[in-house]
């Protein structure tokens, strides 16, 4: 299944790529997206051959997650009141897109109560960010979760998503789009109806891993339907406002996290 996702993702690169070329984006776009897909599916090939056992090192992983977010909150690239972005080797990177969703699918796999409390101060992180599509995906994560395994820690990490997700949409998102990385449907299809066909195909194709919930794999189910919330919600979400287009856009943290969350699919 691993594979099949990370196929899927190549695609939608690829699809995405075909509208950045064709509008006249810069090739270093083209270059980032294409490393960024590489190096992800290095770290998801480590990652599905790992043989974790316990809960220790989930939940420390899922801990310095949350950590992590909320310090990009409190230390972050700051971009018109936003902190949502660190800047590493002249390439800003968001955290949550790469992380969050490898830390909801590994807690949909182990839930244990240290996840559950890592999940929690990502919410707090989100909410101060402020990252209303990050929060939103979480609680649209976890609500997928909570369906299959009405479970203590699974609870609290929800209401804790659910508050972090209301507090973002309190303040308000005045972040800027930008040319290639948000509203890249709307762009793709007022540049050309083939480019954004082009585009909606990449999105579509990225969401196909998940239509595996539909097979006999009552064990896996849960982590499946976590998946397909976590990018529907992303999709969702940059679709109507300014956050980044998972793959299909310019941007190597969404490839990333796509890459990393798959990982745990074949687990």
């Amino acid at each position: 299944m691993t594979a099949f996702a990370l196929l899927c993702a190549t695609m939608s690169v690829a699809l995405g790529a075909i509208y950045m070329v064709a509008a006249g984006a810069s090739r270093r776009y083209i270059l980032v997206n294409a490393a960024a897909l590489a190096a992800g599916a290095i770290a998801a090939s480590v990652i599905s051959r790992m043989r974790v056992r316990g809960r220790t090192f989930a939940g420390a992983s899922t801990f310095a997650v949350g950590l992590l977010l909320l310090a990009t909150a409190l230390f972050g690239v700051h971009i018109d009141g936003a902190s949502r972005w660190l800047r590493i080797a002249g390439i800003s990177l968001q955290p949550s897109l790469i992380l969050l969703p490898l830390a909801m699918m590994r807690f949909a796999r182990d839930r244990g109560w240290l996840s559950s409390i890592g999940l929690v101060i990502a919410s707090i992180g989100l909410a101060l960010q402020p990252d209303r599509a990050m929060a939103g995906t979480l609680a649209a994560g976890l609500t997928a979760l909570w369906l299959y395994r009405r479970e203590a820690p699974v609870t609290i990490a929800l209401f804790a998503a659910v508050g972090g997700f209301a507090a973002t949409m309190i303040r308000a998102d005045v972040v800027p789009p930008v040319l290639f990385v948000e509203q890249v449907v709307q762009s793709a299809f007022a540049f050309h109806v083939l480019t954004g066909l082009a585009v909606v195909a990449g999105l579509v194709t990225l969401l196909m891993p998940a239509a595996a919930i539909l097979g006999p794999r009552p064990k896996q189910s849960a982590a499946f339907a976590v998946f397909a919330a976590t990018w529907l919600a992303v999709i969702g979400f940059a679709s109507a406002g300014n956050y980044p287009t998972p793959l299909v856009g310019y941007g190597s943290s969404a490839i990333l996290g796509y890459c990393l969350s798959a990982a745990l699919l074949a687990r």
